[in-house]
């Protein structure tokens, strides 16, 4: 049973005025062939979990053409989108399969497309006909369409923000590729989209959130994989949506898969719905947010260390620039106290590479993206380090390249100055450049739930803040020209 992998990944933020170029795929990850094996193979992604799943199926892997943008968020130029789609397609339908597994992420958008998935779905299946099975997996944070059901047999979805199953869901693919090849499984899916539009930040889902009453994301999480115990149910999928994306498909998704049970599927899409819906409030920013003003105060305040604070209006995973300025400028307020966080200004950059370690420098540091995220801020500060800001990332165990980085100390602040903004999923860019995250009282974080599969373990107090920005959960604050009406809580209903 030859089964082709292969994919594209890009969560796109519309908001977020620049483009997303090629070049971003080719500085992030791309690979052809052998290569997505060697570059992939035993990492904690959903293509590893692919890979995975074809030694323990005994499946005959094909890999074809995977790529996933580095840093960039913006809407993705219809010339990069072009050049994927084509390198994808050609190689699928060079690989003669006997089935499809492909990673996409489920909330990219193209200068002239908005539902880019489905294009590559629709295209795939017309390349390689009817009866080739293929498998999508997506991520939490996709926009579901009706027309991914059209042209796909299987959806998954991750269960879990952060997301520390992607191996998992890539392995469950390749699972239930192998009963379908073997006629043990004959899929039939049912697509609800609950008319509800949530920001990023406000779907968490793990086992034991820190200093929060279970999230209406965990509650909707659980139900689904008690329904997954049903013999005739194959796969749960709740997509929380990406709200920062103003297509028309934008929203919380459902997909039930069954085992030839068309009414079964059905049924259990419309219960899980129907508890979505009435779980909508709790999705509301107020719920979880506080200000700027209020976070430092308690920040500052608390009696134990560290303190998380997560700069919601700067998620650098979901569209923020990573140059926010709101948090540093509090930090500077509050005469840089035991403190840590990391600011993309290339140009910031180079003048500490050119004065050297040990020297001091004046700086107006981020604040370069535009005025939502804050002003540049003016400091002083001594040179401690510098480095190329290349670390392998603990979890996944692939190669992050943060460009050129140093590290100022304001008072007791360090600041980590980045060419480019890693993802701040864990503590590794701080440890990379000598920071300890555990032995400092402040951490922010430009992060909006990702960080939590990390520094829940050692955090004493989460503080999530409400900063402006192109990634605030406040969806409210955006204007939507796009959007499929009514929608929950853009509209009244």
């Amino acid at each position: 049973m030859k089964v082709a992998i292969g994919g594209i990944h890009h969560e796109t933020n519309t908001f977020n005025v620049k483009r997303t170029e090629l070049e971003s795929f080719k500085s992030g990850l791309m690979a052809s062939h052998e290569a997505i094996v060697s570059q992939l193979q035993n990492t904690g992604t959903v293509m590893g979990g692919f890979i995975g799943a074809a030694s323990k199926y005994g499946l005959e892997l094909i890999p074809t053409f995977y790529a996933q943008a580095g840093y960039d968020t913006g809407m993705v130029t219809q010339e990069a989108f072009d050049f994927l789609e084509d390198k994808l397609l050609t190689a699928l339908s060079g690989a003669h399969a006997d089935g499809i597994l492909l990673h996409l992420h489920g909330a990219m958008v193209t200068e002239k497309c908005n539902d880019p998935e489905a294009d590559v779905l629709k295209k795939a299946r017309e390349s390689v006909g009817d009866k080739i099975p293929i498998v999508l997996v997506h991520d939490l944070h996709g926009n579901v369409s009706d027309s991914w059901l059209e042209y796909a047999d299987v959806i998954i979805g991750y269960k879990t923000a952060p997301h520390t199953d992607e191996f998992e869901r890539g392995v469950e693919g390749g699972k239930v590729m192998m009963q379908m090849l073997r006629g043990l499984v004959k899929p039939t899916m049912a697509l609800r989209k609950p008319r509800i539009l949530i920001g990023g930040g406000l779907m968490t889902v793990v086992d034991q959130p820190l200093a929060m009453v279970k999230p209406p994301m965990h509650k909707l999480m659980t139900l689904a994989r008690k329904m997954e115990q049903e013999n005739r149910i194959v796969n749960v999928t709740v997509a929380g949506g990406f709200g920062h994306a103003d297509v028309p498909r934008a929203g919380m998704g459902i997909v039930v898969t069954t085992n030839n049970d068309q009414e079964l599927a059905e049924a259990t899409a419309t219960r899980l719905a129907d508890l979505a819906w009435n779980l909508r409030e709790d999705f509301l920013p107020s719920k979880v947010l506080i200000s700027v003003e209020a976070g430092m105060k308690d920040a500052l305040a608390s009696a134990e260390q560290p303190v998380i604070m997560a700069d919601e209006g700067d998620n650098v995973a979901g569209g923020g620039p990573g140059d926010g300025t709101h948090l540093l400028n509090a930090l500077k307020e509050a005469n840089w106290p035991d403190a840590t966080l990391i600011i993309r200004d290339a140009a910031a950059v180079h003048e500490t590479l050119k004065a050297g370690i040990g020297s001091e420098v004046k700086l107006q540091v981020g604040g370069k993206s535009g005025e939502i995220h804050g002003k540049p801020v003016e400091l002083k500060g001594i040179v401690k380090t510098l480095s190329d800001g290349t670390y392998t990332e603990p979890r996944q165990k692939t190669i992050v390249n943060m460009g050129n980085t140093s590290v100022l100390r304001c008072g007791k602040t360090d600041l980590v100055l980045t060419e480019r903004t890693p993802l701040q999923t864990n503590s590794g860019p701080f440890q990379s450049v000598g920071i300890d995250p555990v032995q400092k009282r402040i951490v922010v974080v430009k992060s909006a739930h990702a960080f939590r599969s990390d520094f829940e373990r050692f955090a004493k107090l989460i503080l999530e803040i409400d900063t402006p920005g192109v990634t605030t959960p406040n969806v409210s604050r955006f204007n939507y020209r796009n959007l499929t009406h009514p929608i929950y809580p853009i509209d009244s209903m």
